[in-house]
């Protein structure tokens, strides 16, 4: 009687969606941001939401903007096309960062990939191998992209026109790709 059982404090532990869904403000979880974009590019996960509050912070705080970290995440909404990411996390960098490398040429593979220019995307991308080449599945998601392009524009897809998008790489399984999941034929 009178007695009040005390139970430990147990210290919760929260992912970095919940941390962003609780309190996405809180300058506290940029570290934790900054180290769940490393987590999607080497596990090949994707979250718009943990990327747009890691870059709303950096608004905030510019001097701890991480040109690489900032990179990765433009990198990652590039993968999502035909989804709007870029463009959205794009408008969340100040207009002095995206005149400098590795910005300014990402935007240029934006908008190469925004016009269906295949060719000059894959020889842009050609230049910047290193940069793309940091985050595993980059080249696979812009060829499903460029064939569900393929699959909106044509019916009978030129084999030419299909090689701009697979990278000049054209071989059976892709033509297999294209015809069996977008119902699309080659000449």
């Amino acid at each position: 009687m009178g007695r009040e059982l005390q139970q430990p404090q147990e210290e919760a532990s929260y992912t970095v969606e919940q941390l962003v869904a609780l309190n996405p403000y809180n300058p506290d979880i940029l570290s934790d941001l900054e180290n769940y974009v490393n987590e999607q590019v080497s596990s090949q996960i994707y979250s718009l939401d943990a990327n747009l509050c890691l870059l709303r912070h950096y608004q905030f705080e510019p001097d701890r903007m991480s040109i690489q970290i900032v990179s990765h995440i433009l990198i990652k909404a590039l993968m999502a096309m035909p989804a709007p990411d870029f463009s959205l996390c794009l408008f969340l960098i100040p207009e002095r960062v995206q005149t400098e490398e590795p910005f300014k040429t990402l935007i240029v593979l934006s908008h190469y990939l925004e016009t269906g220019r295949f060719r000059q995307f894959w020889d842009e991308a050609a230049k910047s191998r290193r940069l793309l080449e940091a985050v595993p599945g980059f080249e696979q998601a812009i060829q499903a992209y460029g064939v569900h392009v393929l699959s909106l524009t044509y019916q009978k897809v030129p084999r030419a026109v299909l090689a701009e998008v697979f990278f000049h790489h054209i071989c059976s399984s892709c033509i297999y790709y294209c015809c069996g999941i977008y119902f699309i034929s080659v000449l």
